[in-house]
């Protein structure tokens, strides 16, 4: 790589799970050099973050956002604080890897947008890492090559073993935090903008929660989508797909769920991915090479804020459309906990 197209010095902002995530696929990438990482609560500390290179900085995240140094910013902090910290990193003219989805409100995501608009030189895009998973890629292929006419439906089901907690409010509730995914896929697959959604949600399994299942059905013009989320997989994630037109369908899923009759049990586990980590690896290192990349002027296929702001109103009317028993206009501010709209 010439002096020209050095490595783009990077910071992390933020210190749980999925920071450390994204610490470690900067580690490895060739477009990016990890150089700071950054706690929302003080200093960051080795302890929070797992193994780093020595020479890596741990800061506060004033220090971050005022580093000379840092040249692009990933944010990983709570999903509540996106927004904020997603316009600060902007605002300071840096480079911006925003961890999905960008915000948890309406609003919220249109004042990150605000903050790009006045800043066209820098990179804006967010880490919805399905369109850098190799499965997903292809299966936009043979979409686009027209080998099943032009699609009028997509189903998408999502299960993971993620019981409810108390972090659940800061990542704008479960469909939120999970279904935003499937939200930026139906629409990424189908070529065409949501416009209502009904959302049927129960509780069997954590009776204490507002919802562990959902089942979410989409209008996007004249396509539709059926969304499956569950927190209660014992057997692990579970991520499958199918995209339907005139000449057949084309399907993505795990290898277990094979054909014939299929008993997926807590025995299963082991057959499928534990979690992200295990199933999108390879998606979350080629999503921090391409960042680096488009930080250095190449065309890549990152999810841009548009891309976010679609998902995140979806998610805004599908979880208040499972709280009001209503179907609903996908664009408005919909209030997540009672019967207005904001």
């Amino acid at each position: 790589m010439s002096d020209d197209f050095a490595p783009v010095r990077l910071g992390i902002a933020g210190t749980g799970f999925i920071s450390a995530v994204h610490a470690a696929c900067a580690m490895q990438s060739p477009s990016v050099e990890l150089v700071a990482v950054a706690s929302a609560r003080g200093r960051a500390s080795r302890e929070r973050v797992g193994p780093l290179d020595p020479a890596v900085q741990l800061l506060t995240l004033d220090e971050l956002f005022a580093s000379d140094e840092v040249e692009a910013i990933m944010v990983c902090t709570r999903t509540s604080d996106h927004a904020a910290h997603a316009a600060e990193v902007l605002g300071r003219g840096k480079h911006l890897l925003l961890e999905k989805p960008g915000a948890t409100t309406v609003p919220g995501q249109a004042l990150i947008g605000e903050a790009a608009a006045a800043h066209p030189e820098l990179v804006a895009m967010v880490a919805y890492h399905r369109r850098h998973d190799a499965r997903f890629r292809e299966l936009a292929e043979r979409v686009a090559a027209g080998q099943i006419g032009e699609p009028f439906a997509i189903h998408l089901v999502s299960r993971e073993d993620f019981p409810p907690s108390d972090a659940d409010v800061a990542a704008g509730g479960f469909i939120m935090d999970v279904g935003v995914h499937d939200f930026d896929t139906a629409r990424w697959l189908l070529g065409r903008d949501p416009t209502a959604v009904f959302t049927q949600v129960h509780a069997p399994v954590f009776p204490d929660t507002d919802v562990d299942n959902a089942y979410i059905t989409i209008a996007l013009g004249d396509a539709a989508a059926t969304v499956n989320l569950s927190r209660t997989s014992p057997y692990g994630m579970d991520i499958r797909c199918e995209i339907v037109g005139p000449g057949g369908s084309i399907q993505i899923g795990e290898p277990a769920v094979g054909g014939g009759t299929a008993i997926l049990t807590a025995q299963s586990q082991g057959a499928f991915p534990a979690d992200c980590r295990g199933r999108f690896s390879a998606a979350y290192q080629e999503q921090m090479d391409a960042f680096g990349r488009a930080c250095r002027g190449e065309a890549t296929a990152g999810a841009t804020l548009d891309d976010d702001r679609w998902a995140v109103a979806t998610a805004v009317a599908a979880r208040a459309s499972g709280a009001r028993g209503e179907r609903l206009e996908v664009g408005p501010s919909w209030d997540w906990n009672s019967a207005a709209s904001a």
